[in-house]
């Protein structure tokens, strides 16, 4: 009886094991992932995260307190930021309208993975999959902080 309790302790371990793999596996194809804001002639600001790094970058006159630099991401940070991303709802995605710098700040996330890029610009806060972008937003700008 007890080695029978044993071995469905070990087959059930295996089989988490199994899962939690097939989880990290498929959020670790993502390369790269960026968020963007523009604000027309007021400048820019980017922050691109990889697998071991983090990036940011800023121009023009009201960007003069988002910091530049260009460090490294460690593991843990990276797993975190990509477990919280769904592939498959970023291809149900929708972009807003792209309002340029006559009518507005634009934000822009870029996921890339090896086999696509998905961009997508102002998306709606009542597309379905806005939730996931927002705290893709956060999880970012909360990086950010702790990196600078």
């Amino acid at each position: 009886m007890m080695k029978i309790l044993k071995i469905g302790l070990l087959a059930s371990a295996f089989a988490m094991l199994l899962i939690s793999c097939k989880t990290v596996a498929q959020n670790s194809t993502i390369e790269s992932i960026t968020l963007r804001n523009t604000y027309g002639r007021g400048g820019f600001t980017s922050i691109t995260a990889t697998k071991d790094s983090l990036k940011t970058s800023s121009a023009g006159g009201r960007m003069t307190d988002y910091p530049n630099f260009n460090k490294k991401l460690n593991s843990k940070d990276w797993e975190k930021l990509v477990s919280g991303i769904n592939i498959s709802s970023l291809e149900k995605t929708k972009s807003g309208e792209r309002r340029g710098h006559y009518d507005g700040p634009d934000e822009i996330f870029t996921i890339k993975t090896p086999e696509k890029e998905y961009e997508f610009y102002n998306v709606a806060e009542e597309d379905q999959n806005y939730k996931q972008l927002e705290k893709l937003k956060t999880n970012l700008n909360n990086l950010l902080s702790q990196y600078k």
